[in-house]
C-alpha cells in the first residue's frame, strides 16, 4: 500500500485504492458542486463503485454534480437524495428512503457542513453549526446503522478548527454566552471527532469502522459566510493551502483503506497520516466525553441509538 503524502489528491488515492472501492456502495453528504464532496464523489465514481448516493440539500445542486460526474464516467450508477441537516424531520425522511434501497453500505462519508455563519439556530432550536454539522450527521447515521455491511466504515470530515474553543456542555446553543462564530465551528469540529470515536468505540462487534478527518486548508464554498475581517484574520495565520482535489483525498482513504482498519476511531490528518489529537484539546478525546456528547445528541434528536 502506498505512502499517501500532504500532496495527493482524491484521483490518486482513489486510483491506489480502487480494488477496495469497486463494487462497493457508498453515501456521501454535501455533494453540492466545487464542495470537497464533489471531489471524492468524482474520483470514487471512477473506479467502479457498485452504488453512489449523492446528497445535498436540493436536488438542482445534486442534478448538477451528477452531470458533472457522468460527463467524466458515464456508466456510473448514481442515486440522489435530498435533504436538510438543518431540519431533522428531513433526515428522517432521507434515512427512510435510504433504509428501503435494495442494497445495504459499505461506506458513508459525512462531509455537509457550515463555517462561521451569522447566528442561526436550526428547526429545532439548535445553533446552527453544532445542529448542521454534528447533530444532523449524529441522527442521519445512526438510522442508517442497520443499513450498513459489517466492515463497512463512517467517515466524518471534521478540522483543525476544532482547536479554536472548547464544547460548551451547558450552552450548546450560546442562549447564555455571546454568539462567536468561530467557538461555534470548534465545538461542533471537536464533536466530529469524538463522535468518530464513539462509534468506533460501540461498532466493534459490528465491525464497523469510523474515522474523522481533517482535510486541510482550502478554499470552497464552505467559506461563503466568511467576511473581509475573517479573510485578514486568516490570512495572519501561518498554514499551507491545498486544492480541492487534494483536500478530498483523505475522505477517500479513511473510507477505503486496508491498512488503517485496526485503526477505527483515529484521526487523520492533512497529510494523510493518522495522528493523535494534542492533549492539550482534551475535550476532543475520551471515553468521558465520548459518552457525554452521545447522550446530549441523543436528547437533541429525541431518539436513543445502543448498538
Amino acid at each position: 500500500m502506498p505512502a499517501f503524502k500532504f500532496e495527493n489528491t482524491a484521483d490518486e488515492v482513489a486510483a491506489a485504492l480502487s480494488t477496495s472501492i469497486k463494487g462497493k456502495n457508498v453515501i456521501i453528504t454535501g455533494t453540492s458542486p466545487k464542495s470537497l464532496a464533489f471531489e471524492a464523489a468524482k474520483a470514487i465514481a471512477a473506479q467502479e463503485p457498485g452504488l453512489l448516493v449523492l446528497t445535498a440539500r436540493s436536488e438542482s445542486l445534486l442534478q448538477e454534480t451528477k452531470s458533472a460526474i457522468l460527463t467524466e464516467v458515464a456508466d456510473a450508477n448514481i442515486e440522489l437524495v435530498d435533504f436538510d441537516l438543518s431540519k431533522q424531520d428531513t433526515i428522517r425522511d432521507a434515512a427512510s428512503k435510504l433504509n428501503a434501497f435494495d442494497v445495504k453500505f459499505d461506506v458513508i462519508i459525512n462531509s455537509a457542513g457550515v463555517m462561521a455563519p451569522p447566528y442561526e439556530l436550526t428547526a429545532e432550536g439548535i445553533e446552527s453549526q453544532f445542529g448542521i454539522n454534528h447533530i444532523g450527521h449524529f441522527l442521519f447515521t445512526n438510522l442508517l446503522i442497520s443499513k450498513l455491511n459489517h466492515g463497512a466504515t463512517i467517515v466524518n470530515v471534521s478540522s483543525r478548527g476544532y482547536q479554536l474553543g472548547n464544547i460548551q456542555w451547558d450552552d450548546i446553543s450560546f442562549e447564555k454566552t455571546p454568539y462567536n462564530k468561530w467557538h461555534a465551528y470548534a465545538q461542533s469540529k471537536a464533536a466530529n471527532i469524538l463522535f468518530s470515536s464513539a462509534l468506533a468505540r460501540r461498532l466493534t462487534d459490528k465491525q464497523i469502522t469510523a474515522f474523522s478527518v481533517h482535510p486541510g486548508t482550502i478554499y470552497t464554498n464552505l467559506g461563503r459566510h466568511l467576511t473581509q475581517e475573517d479573510h485578514d484574520m486568516l490570512a495572519g495565520i501561518p498554514m499551507e493551502f491545498k486544492t480541492p482535489p487534494q483536500g478530498a483525498a483523505n475522505m477517500v482513504l479513511a473510507a477505503f483503506n486496508p491498512s488503517i482498519k485496526d485503526r477505527s476511531g483515529a484521526h487523520i490528518d492533512d497529510d494523510n497520516q493518522v495522528k493523535p489529537i494534542p492533549e492539550q484539546f482534551a475535550y476532543a478525546v475520551g471515553v468521558e466525553n465520548e459518552d457525554r456528547l452521545w447522550a446530549l445528541s441523543e436528547e437533541l434528536v429525541k431518539e436513543k441509538f445502543a448498538y
